[in-house]
């Protein structure tokens, strides 16, 4: 009977047995001596039975429990603990969330702790993740096997649809309290005024002690703290103390928007938590959810984001992110992340992009060491061409791998574009030479230079790519010696003196011109280089010696002019955003990608700048190799300016033939 009234409890009565009453008693003011034992019996005789039983259970196990402020606290002892903070007991802590911080109702009890019950529902939805069945994307899914996108949209399909009395559209509406019209979201009235911030007449996003706020100055007080003037902390200032701008509670209210956790300021859309600490959160649900060897992998890339100093954008790029949804699902087998195992995700239909950018991610946090890009594409293109005629198979194979890649990789200068492309045509041309003899029945063995002339013949000039497989064929032996023309080219036309150093000047000195346009057009107009050459230009590549500045073009420096100097110097010193964690940095290349920091822009795209402000490439390049070909001898040229001896040399004698023919014309 006894047992069963201490269950039952009586909360008016106050109906406690008293060895229960008194053993909480003693244990209250054991652990707080400044609470008298008469307010210990009184706040103890306010508790039901089983309150006073969960409370003397919690303290006999954990006697600090009422001022360590541990998230282990049952309901009943979180009650107790605000009740005797709010009578002033200083050394009283409530518990707070183990996961936010936040001190709320703690609902749920996980591994460390207990949480609230948004982190309980948080922590419910981020273990729900699987292959949404409607669009089949890996997400956290909320409910029926579908993620929230799909969710929400299967959901609004349930219900009617009708047409808004504004717009008129078939929306999702409902009625309006002013009117009683039925509106949807975007067309539904709010209340409008005059910001007290910017002025603008505009709907109020909130009312601060400075005043209406519109949704614009909102944000931009959020995300932008500042030193409060009577405070000086960092804080949103929402109001003024004698005409200088204060934060909440120095003006008179309780609004701080302050971090729960650090008292930093508070992000807009993170749950009462700053950006730094809603990132580790972030970070560590999504890090620690890893199998053990690639979450040990990945740890400079989760140091690499915590310590870039735009939280931010790092969170976005954790959340948002295509590659960063991709990186759980590659390693999900517990194996380590390589380049590798990057170039097979490839192959995947639509992935190429993500995962592109994701191994330069990867690459520019130290996780994977770096590689020539272009001769790795190289390499996976000659695995499609192989894969697609197993025929040929074993022949292709010996060709790529024994011939063209150990000449590519053998290159003193970086590959570029232009390379892999060489490369890739030239295997092309060998497969197209093969299908076509493989159709007439013709073995490489019995090619003769008939079947040769007429393969040519039936196609584009592209054709005589082929002539490189065709001479290592012969030396090995595998083929009699074959004869492919060069390709006839044309002479180079440069372009009328006049022009030339017009435009070249006009590089120099038009400062309405765009940067990156003065920069890689002078170098066209007066040293002749390639755009793909251009574009692979380092950020440090400019050499200061005595007073002059050198550029790094060949094995010789090149001396600028100061104003083509500055112009470099100037495009060095530009700041770009990382794409991954927005903060400032300066990329490693003078042409840095727009979208990807770690990769220089492409030589298509710096060629399109330049002909859209008059510069065409070929008659530029031409100009600007003739005059210094004759100024320079052959082995100078090749030096200083990175071209191979032999082109030098013809560079050298097709100026000195455009030189007699001008001579000719003058005197005649």
């Amino acid at each position: 009977m006894a047992v069963a009234q201490e269950r039952r409890g009586k909360k008016s009565t106050g109906a406690v047995p008293s060895p229960l009453f008194a053993a909480v008693v003693e244990q209250i003011t054991a652990a707080l001596p400044e609470l008298g034992r008469a307010q210990a019996e009184e706040i103890v005789s306010a508790m039901s039975g089983r309150t006073c039983r969960g409370v003397h259970d919690h303290l006999d196990e954990y006697r600090d429990a009422l001022v360590s402020g541990s998230s282990l606290a049952p309901p009943p002892v979180q009650r107790l603990t605000h009740s005797l903070a709010a009578a002033g007991f200083d050394r009283v802590r409530v518990p707070a969330c183990h996961r936010c911080g936040r001190i709320r109702a703690l609902v749920k009890v996980v591994e460390g702790g207990r949480v609230c019950g948004g982190c309980a529902g948080a922590l419910a939805y981020a273990a729900a993740v699987g292959v949404c069945r409607e669009c089949s994307r890996t997400k956290p899914l909320p409910a029926q096997g579908l993620c929230s996108a799909c969710y929400a949209r299967a959901r609004n399909q349930t219900k009617e649809k009708t047409a808004c009395a504004s717009c008129g559209q078939l929306r999702l509406c409902r009625q309006s309290r002013a009117d009683g019209r039925s509106l949807c979201d975007t067309c539904r009235p709010r209340p409008t005024a005059s910001c007290a911030l910017c002025g603008a007449s505009s709907k109020i996003q909130a009312r601060w002690p400075v005043g209406p706020v519109c949704a614009n100055c909102y944000m931009q007080v959020r995300i932008n703290p500042v030193p409060c003037s009577v405070c000086e902390r960092p804080r949103a200032l929402i109001g003024r103390v004698d005409g200088k701008p204060a934060c909440g509670p120095c003006s008179g209210v309780e609004t701080d928007y302050a971090c729960s956790r650090c008292a930093n300021p508070a992000d807009s859309v993170a749950g009462g938590l700053c950006e730094q600490c809603a990132f580790d959160d972030q970070a560590a649900d999504y890090f620690d959810a890893l199998p053990a060897t690639p979450h040990a992998q990945l740890s400079l890339l989760r140091d690499r984001l915590q310590s870039s100093g735009q939280p931010r954008a790092a969170r976005s790029w954790l959340k948002h992110s295509a590659s960063a949804r991709l990186l759980p699902e590659l390693v999900a087998g517990g194996q380590r992340i390589t380049h590798e195992a990057l170039d097979v995700a490839c192959r995947e239909p639509g992935r190429g992009d993500a995962i592109g950018y994701l191994r330069d991610v990867l690459v520019d946090a130290g996780v994977l060491p770096p590689r020539d890009e272009h001769t790795a594409s190289v390499e996976r293109r000659f695995a499609q061409i192989i894969g697609a005629h197993p025929r040929l198979a074993v022949l292709l194979h010996t060709y790529g791998y024994r011939s063209v890649l150990p000449r590519l990789r053998s290159r003193e200068r970086p590959s570029t574009e232009y390379v892999a492309d060489w490369a890739i045509a030239r295997m092309v041309s060998a497969v197209d030479l093969l299908t076509w003899a493989h159709e007439r029945s013709i073995t490489l063995d019995r090619l003769a230079q008939d079947d040769v002339d007429q393969w040519l013949a039936e196609g584009t000039s592209t054709r005589h790519n082929v002539r490189d497989f065709l001479v290592w064929a012969a030396q090995d032996g595998r083929a009699q010696p074959l004869l492919v023309p060069h390709r006839d080219k044309p002479d180079p036309v440069g372009m009328v003196a006049r022009s030339h150093w017009e435009l070249l000047q006009q590089c120099l000195q038009d400062e309405a011109l765009v940067l990156e346009a003065r920069v890689a057009g002078a170098l066209v107009l007066l040293y002749g280089q390639h755009v793909t050459r251009i574009v692979a230009l380092r950020r440090d590549c400019l050499q200061h010696r005595e007073g002059s500045s050198y550029l790094v073009l060949g094995e010789a420096p090149v001396l600028l002019p100061p104003p083509l100097a500055q112009l470099i110097a100037g495009l060095a010193a530009v700041e770009n955003r990382d794409p991954v964690t927005g903060e400032r940095v300066t990329s490693r290349w003078l042409f840095p990608n727009a979208r990807n920091r770690m990769r220089h822009r492409s030589a298509a795209s710096v060629t399109a700048l330049l002909n859209a402000h008059g510069i065409t490439i070929k008659p530029a390049r031409a100009s600007a190799l003739m005059n210094a070909a004759m100024d320079l001898p052959p082995a100078e040229l090749s030096a200083k300016l990175g071209i191979h001896l032999i082109t030098a040399e013809q560079w050298r004698h097709l100026a000195a033939r455009t030189w007699t023919a001008h001579l000719q014309n003058w005197s005649s």
